[in-house]
């Protein structure tokens, strides 16, 4: 499988997946290998790797192969070239991993621009993520969905990322039996609603970037090793104020809807101020 993702770009449907549980799951598995080919270029940046970089970094680009243009979807593709002609895109079918088309298609993290583009632009991106919720295509019991709430974010619609992740910390984690929509594999379903709580995410990991969402508590600490604090706040959030209408890093206005790393090694005050109606030009830029 690696070898063919290495000659084409992409896992042809002829070739198998042998290291996969079912075989096949060859677009899910170009997907991947793309994003672990990104974390790997930054490595190989960081050490001064040059050329394994540059290498890697093409590759990363690979994700392409398999977003048909036809659609914007992810699709299975032959050694010739050619996409299958069959299509849904809510179809669970034997080349994507325990999902379908739109499930999986969101899963470049490292490249969103790219993938907005590769959908036709801003608006038909915008237009597709909203149909994930509308349509009630979004499946947060499968793991690779877990990024495309935070995705309006990089259309400059954070408030349409607070609102849904906001609804699914509500609908999707119930003190219950069974609350869990899905299995925590690797304490993953845990770990996406404990970031979502404190208010950022890791859309990218292999990147410095924390995505915004919307903070569940009004108050947290994170002690850290350093023994220096980073403490978010915010004061009004409530079952209602789940809009953010302003941010202040440290007593300055902060309109960036993601934070870094070293914001929060550093440690600081982070502050969102609340409301009940989206404030549309917070972090829209």
């Amino acid at each position: 499988a690696l070898d063919s993702y290495l000659k084409y770009g992409y896992i042809p449907l002829e070739d198998s997946v042998k290291e996969a549980f079912h075989k096949a799951e060859q677009v899910s598995r170009t997907l991947e290998y793309a994003y672990d080919d990104y974390v790997l270029s930054q490595l190989a940046k960081d050490w001064g790797y040059k050329e394994d970089a540059k290498l890697l970094e093409k590759r990363a680009q690979n994700y392409r192969n398999v977003i048909d243009p036809r659609t914007g979807y992810a699709q299975g593709r032959h050694k010739d070239g050619h996409f299958l002609n069959e299509f849904n895109a809510v179809k669970f079918c034997s080349f994507i991993t325990e999902g379908t088309p739109c499930h999986y298609t969101w899963y470049v993290p490292h490249d969103i621009k790219g993938l907005m583009n590769c959908m036709g632009g801003k608006q038909e991106f915008v237009v597709r993520l909203d149909s994930m919720f509308t349509e009630k295509r979004y499946w947060h019991g499968n793991e690779p969905c877990h990024q495309i709430g935070y995705l309006f974010n990089y259309a400059g619609m954070p408030w349409k990322t607070q609102q849904t992740i906001h609804h699914i910390m509500e609908t999707e984690y119930l003190k219950i039996p069974g609350g869990l929509s899905g299995n925590d594999d690797a304490g993953q379903m845990s770990a996406w609603y404990i970031f979502s709580a404190m208010g950022f995410y890791p859309v990218c990991p292999g990147t410095v970037n924390y995505v915004i969402g919307a903070p569940l508590f009004k108050k947290l600490t994170l002690n850290l090793p350093s023994g220096r604090k980073f403490i978010v706040s915010a004061p009004d959030v409530s079952s209602k104020n789940i809009y953010i209408q302003r941010v202040k890093w440290n007593g300055k206005d902060y309109d960036k809807n993601y934070i870094t790393h070293s914001m929060i090694q550093q440690g600081g005050f982070l502050e969102f101020v609340m409301g009940s109606s989206p404030n549309k030009h917070w972090g829209s830029s």
